[in-house]
């Protein structure tokens, strides 16, 4: 049974549902700290499936790799000026607020 037909993961909704708790209530509790580390601890195991997935498409990845190269560039610059203005609408919030 299907509820929503969201185009969006349920974990992407779930993380975001998370960030939205966490600045509501300001800091963080116990227990999410404990998962927090578990998961942390183990990381690393998460990367093998992304590096065996490129070990068993290289002749896709070299067929496509100016494709993929300049997705990644592009991809990585509006991440940067997306984070870059982030933190300058913040900070510039946070000295008014302190202005006040």
């Amino acid at each position: 049974m299907r509820f929503f037909d969201l185009i969006v993961p349920g974990p992407v909704i779930g993380m975001v549902l998370l960030l939205f708790f966490l600045i509501i209530k300001k800091s963080s509790f116990q227990s999410l700290d404990n998962a927090a580390f578990l998961h942390l601890r183990y990381l690393p195991l998460l990367f093998i499936p992304a590096a065996m997935g490129i070990i068993t498409q290289v002749d896709t990845i070299s067929k496509e790799f100016w494709a993929i190269v300049i997705s990644l560039f592009f991809g990585t610059l509006i991440a940067l000026a997306f984070s870059a203005k982030l933190i300058d609408i913040m900070t510039t919030k946070k000295e008014k607020k302190n202005e006040l």
